[in-house]
């Protein structure tokens, strides 16, 4: 498997792990419950995704960067939902705030990965690893995330939902691009959910 399909192989299931993280959300009522049944998943997932690291055949799928990468990107994607359904479900009331700060990543990180890999000619950042065409298309389907996800808040206005989105794009985005060793699993959401916690106490959401 070449470096590019690993990496379409490693978005794809980033794509999973989003989709099945909005479900998840909205699958209990409650987001202590919801946060708990999260964390206590770390107890067979990662276990079992450290051993399928080390097993011939399967280990260069998982291993996609570095030896155990999937393990640690699955821990930062727990901890990452537990920050996000704490404040945004938990303190600010609101699951769909919660899935907002996940779309303003996940579209987004994939598409950069991929378009900034595939077509990325204007490299960016001291270490040139990150290109001016994958941060435009994280910008983009970052955008288009969180604006259908709020589009679901009736009691925010069109206007404000384009603003936050534009706003929650550009944090989501600049996150993207500063954060190496896919630590950005962790920072963008909790980067958008900072921005919505910001506009929450100052009465604009």
């Amino acid at each position: 498997m070449d470096s590019y399909a690993k990496e379409i192989f490693r978005k794809f299931l980033h794509l999973i792990a989003v989709i099945a993280m909005i479900w998840y959300l909205f699958l209990f009522d409650d987001w202590k419950v919801s946060v708990l049944y999260a964390v206590s998943a770390i107890v067979i997932i990662f276990p079992a995704l450290i051993l399928l690291s080390f097993i011939p055949g399967i280990s260069n799928a998982i291993n996609a960067r570095k030896k155990g990468e999937f393990a640690l990107s699955y821990l930062a994607y727990i901890f990452m939902y537990v920050q996000v359904a704490s404040v945004c479900w938990g303190a600010m009331g609101s699951r769909i705030l919660t899935a907002a700060c996940v779309m303003a990543w996940g579209p987004g990180d994939a598409a950069a990965a991929l378009i900034g890999k595939k077509f990325g000619i204007h490299k960016l950042g001291k270490k040139k690893a990150k290109s001016l065409e994958g941060s435009m298309a994280m910008f983009v389907l970052s955008f288009i995330g969180v604006f259908i996800t709020l589009w679901f808040s009736p009691e925010i206005n069109i206007p404000l939902k384009i603003i936050v989105s534009l706003l929650v794009a550009v944090v989501s985005t600049v996150t993207e691009f500063y954060v190496l060793n896919g630590f950005d699993t962790f920072f963008c959401p909790v980067s958008a959910m900072i921005v919505f916690a910001f506009l929450s106490i100052n009465n604009i959401l």
